[in-house]
């Protein structure tokens, strides 16, 4: 008896994959973009090359988003599309014109971010909250 329910406690674990959380969303009315990266490639700007993406309202990306990705090391942009044309607007030296986040970014970012200094070693069940900053 004793291992049959140590066998059934190992089918009831399941395993949760990471969430992303969006803080500081000003606009509550504009759609927000995430997009999650394994590689450099496509980094940040091209959501079409990331390997997880996501759109959705303000209020759910402030509750959090499932990935369903495994464990691994990833870079997340996040952006809010303002404007409506469905991509992230830049003025024309590379400075986005909407409100935008990087995953591990405690400040405001100065230059393009690269994969290497924005990817962070994410595990199973982790909740990562992203900053949205203001243009």
């Amino acid at each position: 008896m004793k291992y049959f329910l140590f066998f059934l406690f190992f089918i009831n674990i399941k395993s949760y994959p990471f969430q992303l959380e969006i803080v500081n969303i000003t606009d509550k009315k504009a759609i927000v973009y995430i997009v999650v990266f394994d590689h450099e490639d496509g980094f940040p700007f091209k959501g079409e090359k990331g390997i997880f993406q996501w759109k959705g309202t303000p209020a759910e990306a402030e509750k959090g988003v499932s990935t369903g990705l495994p464990d691994g090391n990833y870079a997340v942009a996040v952006f809010q599309d303002i404007d409506g044309n469905g991509k992230l607007t830049k003025w024309f030296f590379g400075k986005p014109r909407e409100p935008y986040g990087l995953l591990g970014t405690v400040e405001k970012p100065k230059k393009k971010p690269i994969f290497s200094e924005n990817s962070k070693k994410v595990s199973q069940g982790s909740v990562l909250q992203i900053r949205l900053w203001e243009p």
